[in-house]
């Protein structure tokens, strides 16, 4: 931007030098005719410089107001000049006439300003105009005088339009090279801010222990901060040999992935997972490796992330320009990489040691400690959204004569079995937990109370109807099991109040005789 101001008042300074010598010319002309000798033809000189003042203003006018371009309207003025410089010297003496060496100024000048051929046909036009006044007079003039009078004329033409002709392909040079440490300059200036803003938000990341929390700001740091059309985030599966697309965004709309996407490593982003190194594809239609993903896509980059000295996954962007990605956002875009690499690792650690505190080691269930977790927070749900939710607590039927009779380890066997078949007959959105021992609980969001007796009655067939086996796939004795049911706001407002009923509802199973669903 500064090169180009600097260029616009360069070239703005020749056309008003320009002006401004003539502008002097015209004051010199009248200063001389102030202090004339006699026997000139003054009056007509006087009008001539009055014409030429006129012409002036007028030029000016048309300059200023840019109603014709301003090559053209030198390379007139030139002509003008060459005709009011002629003009001058017949008024003022012909060959005594000294006004003869404006015309050096005025080649000269347009020469430099107008480049070398239109210089040669100033010089050209000028020798024929003065030459030209000694033919219908009887002029007596030495003619080796007039040859150089007309010879300086060329030389002075030709060595200024030559110079020209050199500064302005110097001019053209020294241009382009500001242009160019001008756009370095701004890359540099864009590319450090961004570095700066992805430390920041690196810290951000630092921060952030949910995997989709973290996938969500890389997402918008690529957004907001690189500035990409598109960019995926994509966490590599070792076990299965292929990348797990979790989340993208596209044209501005972000869509995220659940299960993720299975992308095979024979793309690009797989190529970067197996050389661990990132690429710029300019245009991915040369590309065999491209795996169509933004629409009219023509330009790819990946990038590794690396945590610990393991490829986590990849950072992939896409753009609809060819060429659109440069080195330097390569660059930006492995800083980044590497934050989120560190993060999303973080991440799937945390997640992993928070699935460890609230799961039952032995059946993979939730335990007690998340079923009282979650059922106050569905419960708050609930009451806030004025909607039914239901509880169902399972105990197995005559389980201590089972480990007494078959011993623990086909105990253990049962309880991961019964875990199979209640999660058969509930929904993804119910959550099933081992409340202790040989009980189950399961929370029925949005269920009223007669459908959670419908869905104990089915949990309860299907247990009926299992046969359990042993390691050696020997079939045991079926098992029966006992459930209890209770709902909000039907049984109680209150989660104590609620396990409680459910509690109740489920020791009435029992007393009935077992293998029961009753409800208060």
């Amino acid at each position: 931007m500064e090169s180009e101001n600097f260029e616009l008042k360069y070239r703005s300074w020749s056309p008003n030098l320009l002006f401004l010598g003539r502008f002097f010319a015209f004051v010199g002309i009248c200063i001389w005719l102030g202090f004339s000798p006699q026997g000139y033809t003054v009056v007509y000189v006087w009008i001539l410089n009055l014409a030429f003042l006129l012409n002036l203003s007028y030029s000016f006018h048309l300059f200023t107001k840019k109603k014709i371009l301003p090559e053209k309207l030198h390379t007139y003025n030139f002509v003008f000049d060459t005709a009011f410089i002629t003009a001058l010297i017949i008024f003022t003496g012909i060959y005594q006439s000294n006004f003869y060496l404006l015309y050096y100024l005025s080649v000269t000048v347009g020469s430099y300003y107008l480049g070398f051929r239109k210089g040669l046909f100033l010089a050209f036009l000028a020798s024929v105009f003065y030459l030209g006044l000694f033919l219908p007079f009887d002029q007596k003039i030495f003619l080796g005088d007039l040859i150089v009078r007309v010879g300086f004329l060329w030389l002075f033409t030709i060595i200024f339009g030559m110079v020209s002709r050199f500064i302005k392909e110097s001019e053209s040079k020294l241009f382009k090279t500001l242009d160019v440490l001008n756009q370095r300059t701004v890359e540099l200036e864009r590319t450090q801010v961004q570095i700066e803003t992805i430390y920041e938000a690196s810290r951000t990341l630092g921060e952030i222990h949910n995997l989709e929390e973290v996938v969500d700001e890389i997402l918008k740091i690529a957004k907001d901060v690189l500035g990409f059309e598109a960019c995926s985030v994509l966490i590599y599966d070792k076990e299965n040999e292929c990348l797990l697309l979790k989340a993208k965004f596209e044209m501005g709309k972000k869509l995220k992935f659940d299960p993720p996407q299975k992308i095979p490593l024979g793309g690009v982003a797989g190529s970067v997972v197996k050389s661990r190194k990132g690429v710029r594809i300019f245009d991915v239609k040369t590309d065999p490796r491209y795996i169509p993903g933004l629409k009219d896509s023509r330009s790819e980059m990946a990038v590794p992330m690396i945590s610990r000295g393991k490829v986590t996954g990849v950072l992939d962007a896409e753009s609809r320009k060819v060429g659109d990605f440069k080195e330097a956002d390569q660059k930006v875009f492995s800083i980044l990489s590497s934050s989120a690499a560190m993060a999303i690792e973080n991440a799937m650690l945390h997640q992993q040691m928070e699935e460890l505190t609230i799961q039952d080691e032995l059946t993979g269930i939730y335990n007690f400690r998340y079923f009282a977790r979650k059922l106050i927070a569905e419960l708050k749900r609930a009451k806030r959204y004025h909607l039914p939710l239901s509880l169902l607590m399972i105990d197995i039927d005559w389980f201590k004569r089972c480990n007494d009779s078959y011993g623990h380890l086909f105990g253990n066997l049962v309880l991961k079995t019964l875990t199979r078949v209640i999660r058969s007959c509930i929904r993804e959105v119910d959550i099933l937990a081992r409340y202790g021992g040989e009980e189950f609980v399961v929370i029925l969001p949005q269920t009223t109370k007669i459908d959670a007796k419908s869905i104990g009655e089915r949990i309860r067939y299907q247990v009926e109807s299992t046969s359990f086996k042993d390691n050696t796939n020997r079939s045991f004795t079926s098992l029966t099991v006992s459930l209890g049911v209770a709902s909000y706001p039907v049984d109680a407002e209150s989660e104590e109040e609620l396990i409680k009923k459910v509690d109740q509802a489920l020791y009435m199973a029992k007393g009935k005789g077992k293998n029961l669903v009753c409800a208060l």
